[in-house]
């Protein structure tokens, strides 16, 4: 069977983003020295499998520490999203690897840390921002999709797999 490629989605209005306000409580931070177990631990109970910190982010390209957000409660990370720009899409942002700890979801920290990690490169100068995603994270696509993110039809694949999710997620 074919691999076929992950979805794509395009925020194309970074200057109109909502303000990020954080509830009481709840701070936002960038990557520091030490917190690498915490995100291995938010992306592996996000996806459902193991990430190395090392491997993919940092050398993943296009790594900083402040590119890499967190939100933290109570001393505690309860989620996390990176921002950088991709070699293949040059100019626009990249939003990739958001991951919330399942006792924190459905609380609004996913929508927080995204909105986040889009205010993150709206400040460095992107106008707009892409991510990648699968087919079977519903939940994920809808709150992009909230955010004002929209499919990109980049592969033949895509139309009618689109056509499969948005009604899932209206």
């Amino acid at each position: 069977m074919e691999q076929l490629p992950q979805l794509i989605m395009r925020h194309s209005m970074l200057e109109k983003l909502p303000p990020l306000s954080l509830p009481y409580g709840v701070s936002l931070h960038s990557h520091t020295e030490g917190l690498d177990r915490e995100w291995e631990r938010l992306i592996e109970s996000a996806f459902g499998m193991r990430f190395s910190f090392e491997d993919f982010i940092v050398k993943g390209g296009g790594y900083m520490p402040e590119y890499v957000l967190y939100l933290s409660e109570n001393g505690k990370a309860i989620a996390t999203a990176t921002a950088i720009e991709n070699e293949k899409y040059p100019g626009e942002g990249w939003f990739r690897m958001v991951g919330v700890d399942p006792d924190s979801r459905g609380k609004g920290a996913g929508r927080l840390i995204c909105l986040a990690a889009l205010h993150s490169l709206a400040a460095r100068g992107y106008k707009t921002a892409l991510l990648s995603t699968d087919d079977e994270r519903i939940p994920a696509i809808s709150l992009y999709y909230s955010l004002g993110f929209r499919p990109v039809y980049s592969h033949e694949s895509h139309e009618e797999r689109w056509k499969k999710i948005l009604p899932e997620i209206k």
